[in-house]
């Protein structure tokens, strides 16, 4: 990654470089509004500039942005993208387009530390954090290869977001910068697996983004098995935040829950949850398990999954089957990994 890069500032410090590099200062909104409004990455392409501002400005920022190491696109039109960062390490971020919307899944670490047993991302631990010019790389890079601005953001990549929530919060605020992207805080969700301390955080924070924790059990020893944080931030204590957080934004939480056959997804699991829901204002996201190369595990039957939701939905719990996007070239939910092989079985 080159030392200057565009992405690493806000307006108003590019408006400094811009005037200490010697040009009008009225320059900084055109390029600003190029890349954020138009989607031009190259200064070549920046027409109402002059020849020597664009030569001042590229011997500035060598590139706006860097080349994607790897792209595949998936037959229901998902495009996952492979990004080489500036130390050779490889991070995933992936577009999934529907019928009226546009959603980018963002990542927040190289690898993960949390090693839940059902997700690709944490098979090899973690790596580092990433900065928040790299987050914002993965939704431009996105922006390049699709053409158009996300309608919504969702931090479900690799890693933990609320582990590096200094870096995701930055991003943002960058991204609901109106003088950039623009986007509304209620079109973006932080997904957590529990860390306690990020959800707090989080409701203190300005803003309408979207909580999503990523639940899978009620019950202590089988959420340790499957989501190893739960030793450090048990359900009563998840629970005990979860209701603050309520309280406190008057917004709902939705709880993902990935159903694997005989682990979770039992009537009684269904009446657990039910139970654990009671008082909060939260929505269910049943989340299909997505294979991936080494792991034994197996989705939950349709039977099991019609009665578990019929559980809820008698209970009056709004809940909702996601659907997997992607799974043909391991972009689907659980299957990153940072690795240019997509076609890896």
């Amino acid at each position: 990654m080159a030392h200057n890069s565009l992405f690493s500032c806000n307006f108003d410090e590019f408006k400094k470089i811009v005037t200490d590099l010697g040009l009008p200062q009225f320059r900084a909104r055109q390029v600003w509004d190029w890349v954020f409004k138009k989607f031009v990455f190259s200064f070549d392409d920046m027409t109402n500039l002059s020849k020597k501002d664009r030569e001042t400005l590229q011997q500035e920022f060598p590139k706006i942005l860097p080349p994607v190491r790897k792209l595949a696109k998936a037959q229901d039109g998902t495009i996952k993208i492979v990004i080489e960062l500036h130390d050779g390490n490889l991070v995933e971020a992936v577009a999934m387009p529907d019928e009226d919307s546009l959603t980018f899944c963002l990542s927040s670490q190289v690898g993960c530390p949390i090693g839940c047993i059902f997700c690709r991302t944490g098979v090899g631990g973690l790596t580092r954090n990433l900065t928040c010019e790299e987050i914002l790389l993965q939704v431009m890079m996105l922006i390049r290869k699709t053409g158009q601005k996300p309608t919504n953001i969702v931090f479900m990549g690799m890693g933990e977001p609320f582990l590096n929530r200094q870096a995701v919060f930055a991003a943002i605020d960058a991204l609901t910068d109106p003088t950039g992207l623009g986007l509304a805080t209620r079109r973006i969700t932080v997904s957590t697996s529990g860390v306690t301390i990020g959800i707090d955080a989080l409701a203190k924070r300005p803003g309408e983004v979207n909580l999503a924790v990523s639940l899978h059990s009620v019950d202590n020893l089988t959420r340790t098995r499957l989501v190893p944080i739960n030793r450090k931030y048990p359900l009563e204590k998840l629970r005990a935040s979860i209701a603050a957080y309520c309280e406190a934004t008057g917004r709902r939480v939705t709880f993902e829950m990935v159903l694997l056959k005989g682990i979770n997804d039992q009537e009684v699991d269904a009446f657990n949850l039910v139970n654990f829901c009671e008082g909060l204002v939260c929505h269910i996201n049943i989340v299909r398990f997505n294979r991936f190369p080494g792991v034994n595990l197996e989705p939950a039957g349709e039977e099991n999954e019609r009665e578990f939701r019929r559980i809820l939905k008698k209970a009056g719990i709004a809940v909702t089957v996601r659907k997997s996007r992607g799974s043909d070239i391991l972009a689907a939910c659980g299957q990153l990994s940072g690795s240019d092989n997509e076609q890896e079985k």
